[in-house]
């Protein structure tokens, strides 16, 4: 009798842990089958011994791989089908060994991912399947998909302690993989069908009628599958008053089979009868035999983005008519501008040259000549009349300027910089000036005789102010900006002039010297701010009296020529 007992109470021991695991195994509960591991005295362990070799037969019969493993994650019991499908006896399987050593996994990765979800499953948290190459007995690695069950002893309730785990293998074959992955393919394209908002998908045979109906095809046109299937495309088009579809149905479903995919915008119909306004992609399935197989059908609602496109063209149209007003008033005062010039050059021209002519037969009376006093008036009235016309030259100018259309091309900006200092030197050979210019002055898009123009202005303004001094450095350089212009200098060591008095520097005639002071009409900054404005610059200056004055303007640069690039252009 004693024996007797020692054998259950060794039974017991050995099985005490299996039978705890089993109270909760999901394989097994699954099964209906409950055990458990009664406490008290070695005759309760006698009474259950049945119970425990029953367990430990259905442990053994389970189909699936499995193995138990302990609070600490080593393994203590497999059953028959792992050391089957391992191909080795029970005892290397479950000597104590990490669940790890035991299922013979050797890549470091899948070793530390499996050591995770055992440590997880000993938590009692969801654990997530794991895939697996295990190396059997004979050498053969085999692939397997693990799953894993927190085991719990007691009465196998979320309270109760935990005990160990059961991790349990399937194999995985390539096909099997194709398969759960088509499966998961499957699954993961119904969720992005059925989460579509403001949008739907479905799905029409070869013959162009609706053949699947999706959750978000149904949310967003309102019919229930039941409604829509074997209708055709046309039955979601809706009839607005007033207004046409860009394509029927049918011709769109017969382009997209010719080309593989037609877009249509168009109004589509809700089960309610309320039309919106939608875009349709229809895509041409075809297997790789290159037989149709039907067609996808992706629609969008798009009644607000077209309500704002309206919105935004009616605003487009209404600036439009501003703008129009706007120049058709400005029209006029040009046009009288125009009137004005075209006077000036006729009508005022005539008489100052009636005046030169006169003062001209003046100079041939011999008693003017006796006369000093009329001789002086003689002098003054050619002076003034030289002045009155270079004064109408220079507002023809100005005007011809803002009329002229622009004709912008490439130019070296040292070609004309180096045009500007001749013709400057020419008419000016008495100025002791020195010009320094920069040696990477780059390629300016812009008019050539507006630039031409431009040059000569602001050099003949720097030497002008210069005067009356041994040596005078005029500098002209540049500088890059991020906008496609750049930045341009004319930099004097003339006079200079005070820049807080200097409000009208670009007014026509307006002048900071005194005309005795320096020779002048005052236009030339004044054409200069004209003609950098039309090429959409900017002009200004800065000055201190008795330190000499830089005018800086702005021109768009044309970066993708050198100067020297542009001279092989132009030969």
């Amino acid at each position: 009798m004693a024996q007797d007992a020692g054998w259950y109470a060794s039974r017991a021991a050995r099985l005490s842990t299996a039978a705890r695991l089993f109270t909760n195994f999901q394989g097994l509960r699954s099964l209906g089958a409950t055990f458990f591991m009664p406490t008290g005295t070695v005759n309760s362990a006698r009474s259950s011994g049945d119970v425990l070799v029953q367990a430990d037969r259905f442990f053994d019969a389970m189909p699936y791989p499995t193995a138990l493993f302990d609070a600490r994650g080593h393994v203590q019991r497999v059953n028959k089908a792992l050391c089957d499908w391992m191909g080795l006896d029970e005892s290397p399987l479950s000597s104590g060994a990490s669940v790890e050593s035991a299922l013979r996994v050797t890549d470091q990765t899948a070793v530390a991912a499996l050591g995770a979800r055992v440590d997880r499953t000993l938590s009692g948290a969801p654990v997530p399947e794991l895939d697996l190459l295990i190396k059997r007995g004979d050498g053969i690695e085999v692939h397997a998909r693990a799953s894993f069950t927190t085991l719990r002893g007691a009465n196998g309730g979320a309270s109760a302690t935990i005990e160990g785990g059961a991790v349990s293998l399937v194999s995985i074959s390539p096909a099997d993989e194709a398969s759960v992955e088509l499966v998961r393919a499957k699954h993961r394209y119904a969720l992005m069908a059925d989460a579509l908002q403001d949008s739907c998908i479905f799905f029409l045979d070869a013959e162009g009628r609706v053949n699947d109906w999706s959750e978000s095809a149904h949310r967003l046109h309102g019919f229930v599958r039941a409604q829509i299937i074997g209708m055709p495309l046309s039955a979601l088009q809706a009839s607005v008053p007033g207004e046409e579809d860009e394509l029927s149905s049918q011709d769109a479903v017969r382009l997209a089979c010719e080309r593989g995919q037609w877009e249509v915008h168009g109004w589509r119909r809700r089960a309610d009868g309320q039309p919106f306004w939608g875009h349709v992609l229809l895509t041409a399935l075809r297997d790789r035999d290159g037989s149709l197989e039907g067609l996808s059908c992706i629609t969008r609602d798009m009644t607000v983005a077209r309500d704002l496109d309206k919105v935004m063209n009616d605003l487009n149209a209404e600036l439009e008519r501003r703008v129009s007003e706007r120049v058709r008033q400005y029209a006029v005062p040009n046009k009288d501008l125009d009137v004005f010039t075209h006077h000036i050059t006729h009508d005022l021209r005539g008489p100052l040259r009636h005046l030169n002519t006169f003062a001209g037969l003046i100079v041939e009376d011999a008693r003017v000549a006796e006369n000093d006093e009329l001789a002086r008036y003689r002098d003054g009235v050619r002076t003034a009349t030289r002045r009155v016309n270079a004064m109408v030259e220079a507002l023809l100018d100005y005007a011809r300027i803002g009329r002229a259309d622009l004709h912008p091309v490439p130019l070296a900006m040292a070609s004309l910089v180096q045009n500007a200092i001749g013709r400057v030197e020419r008419e000016r050979p008495d100025a002791r000036v020195r010009f320094v210019v920069a040696g990477d002055l780059p390629v300016v898009s812009g008019d050539p005789i507006m630039l031409t123009q431009l040059l000569y202005s602001v050099l003949d303004n720097a030497v002008k102010f210069s005067a009356g001094q041994d040596t005078s450095d005029v500098q002209i350089g540049w500088r890059p900006e991020d906008d496609g212009f750049g930045e341009f200098f004319v930099a004097d060591a003339g006079v200079g002039f005070d820049v807080s008095k200097a409000k009208n520097l670009f007014v026509m005639f307006a002048r900071q010297h005194h005309s005795l002071e320096f020779q002048g009409d005052g236009t030339g900054l004044a054409i200069a701010q004209r003609i950098v404005q039309r090429h959409n610059g900017r002009i200004w200056a800065d000055s201190t009296p008795g330190h000499g004055c830089a005018l800086y303007f702005t021109l768009p640069v044309d970066q993708t020529l050198t100067a020297s690039a542009l001279g092989d252009l132009d030969s």
